[in-house]
């Protein structure tokens, strides 16, 4: 078989060695950029060019610029189950993805003692005893455009979706992100109760959107995952009558007067929620609260200081989730662009009360190619006791028929997948789990890896998805980041590498 061209060839690798009972505290990989990958565990690994060695069961469907895997209710490609047989002695795992069609392609492999060793190989070294950061795990955005898209499918469609996100073959998402009343990606904006004056909530309700739409789908999420998935809310805005400028646009930010109801407006929504069976784990004080302090926005917003919410977190949030019985949920702080670190979290946890409070930060990767990733570690060694999650990941461009399948846009999320968890980030949350054809409903119609197509009652995995899933459906929560170096010199590809609770160890490595 003639070899393809690199650039038509790149590879997305999980690498998993067996279980070791103690482990390896020293394991080499001899690999090369134009091989792909070759290894070894204190041995050399032959050559053999793994990519396109075994690709699994996806239904493939060309629109020119790349290739989706189309499920319906009848067949949606799956992750094999790893036997004992698997990982047997002397055995490994890769999975693959590439441009070329792959996607999580399984092949066992078995290390050699002896071999010949590719030219110019680039050894990678790893040492389990030098460990970072434990992963929590994994997930997605429940929007009201999410639910309302997984819902518009028959029965089994929608099972296959939900399967592929949340089951052991597919992605095995831990979180949902679900917005507190509309975002971006609602049919209309709206809070729980849009009358004027109304501190006490008395008109307080929760929506068709919340018992449609977003309830199914945690419940049934939560049966296949086995447990309950945990959810953490973000409000986009407090109703318009509680704002400075009293509409839901522009620059705006919560009257001061107003502080209080807000707070007791959260214990509103999860007595709500607790009503209906359906427990938090945690929330976010705001969604991006620099947006319309900064500047002014055109998507549904609600602008905070960094002083703001400092004072608005240790005075009234706080000590009104302890007295509501929410006092346990993680409270994260930020859950903005990382542009913002370390001085926004630096000002909201100076307060000790506050500090006291907040569990973690949220990030979004919106400004990460002009920001050095060193301002996480900044950030960690400032605050080791916080964890970091990025909570929101959207390509910021509509998909259309043309741009189906765009590799591009898979490469995207593995960049930014590596760089956050050779950062200290202990979490990492998609954006919308499923759009439309036209990328929403929404305000401006995005991107997404999962494609919904109603009409003909089936969905497109685009490459984002597999791109997160050789992260996922390796690493579970528990998992610790281990140290992963380069002999002379640089890697002249991406990789990072965990050690997860059963001892098994994940490499995963991406094609520049």
């Amino acid at each position: 078989m003639q070899e393809p061209a690199l650039r038509e060839q790149q590879c997305s690798l999980y690498l998993a060695v067996p279980p070791f009972s103690p482990p390896p505290s020293y394991v080499r990989i001899r690999t090369t950029v134009k091989h792909h990958v070759a290894g070894t565990v204190k041995r050399t690994v032959p050559y053999k060019d793994f990519c396109g060695t075994q690709a699994l069961d996806c239904a493939p469907r060309d629109y020119g610029d790349g290739v989706v895997c189309v499920c319906d209710a009848r067949y949606c490609d799956k992750l094999e189950d790893i036997t004992e047989q698997d990982l047997s002695k002397g055995n490994y795992l890769l999975y693959t993805s590439s441009k070329a069609g792959d996607r999580l392609a399984k092949s066992v492999n078995v290390f050699e003692a002896s071999a010949t060793a590719p030219e110019e190989p680039v050894f990678l070294h790893l040492n389990s005893d030098v460990t970072y950061q434990e992963i929590m795990g994994f997930g997605g955005a429940l929007t009201d455009s999410t639910g309302l898209n997984i819902m518009s499918l028959s029965d089994g469609a929608r099972e296959k979706l939900l399967q592929t996100y949340f089951g052991e073959g597919g992605s095995q998402y831990l979180y949902l992100r679900v917005p507190i009343g509309a975002s971006d990606f609602s049919l209309e904006y709206y809070t729980y109760d849009d009358v004027d004056g109304d501190v006490n909530w008395n008109n307080f309700a929760l929506r068709d959107e919340d018992y449609k739409y977003k309830m199914p789908v945690i419940k049934r999420a939560s049966d296949i995952r086995g447990q309950p998935i945990k959810l953490f809310g973000a409000a986009w805005s407090a109703p318009w009558w509680m704002k400075k400028n009293g509409t839901e646009f522009g620059f705006s930010y919560l009257l001061e007067k107003y502080y209080q109801a807000w707070a007791d407006y959260y214990v509103k929504y999860f007595d709500a929620y607790k009503n209906e069976n359906i427990s938090f784990w945690g929330l976010s004080a705001q969604n991006e609260p620099t947006q319309a302090y900064n500047n002014p926005s055109w998507i549904f917003s609600m602008g905070w200081s960094a002083e703001q919410q400092r004072d608005w977190i240790a005075e009234h949030l706080g000590p009104t989730l302890q007295r509501g019985g929410y006092g346990d949920l993680e409270l994260m702080t930020l859950d903005d662009n990382r542009m913002w670190l370390p001085g926004w979290v630096e000002t909201v946890l100076e307060n000790e009360t506050t500090n006291s409070y907040v569990s973690g930060i949220g990030l979004h990767w919106y400004t990460d190619e002009s920001t050095d990733p060193i301002i996480i570690d900044q950030t960690h060694e400032l605050f080791p006791d916080k964890f970091i999650f990025y909570t929101e990941a959207c390509e910021l461009v509509q998909v259309t028929r043309d741009t189906l399948g765009d590799w591009a846009v898979g490469e995207h999320y593995g960049n930014s997948m590596f760089q956050a968890f050779n950062h200290w980030v202990n979490a990492w949350a998609d954006w919308n789990m499923a759009i439309n054809e036209d990328g929403g409903p929404s305000t401006y119609g995005y991107n997404a890896a999962i494609i919904v197509n109603a009409t003909g009652d089936e969905f497109y995995k685009q490459p984002p998805y597999y791109f997160q899933t050789h992260f996922s459906a390796f690493v579970p929560p528990g998992s610790k980041r281990i140290e992963m170096t380069v002999e002379d010199g640089e890697s002249p590809f991406m990789n990072v590498a965990f050690l997860t609770p059963e001892s098994t160890i994940v490499s995963v490595i991406m094609n520049p």
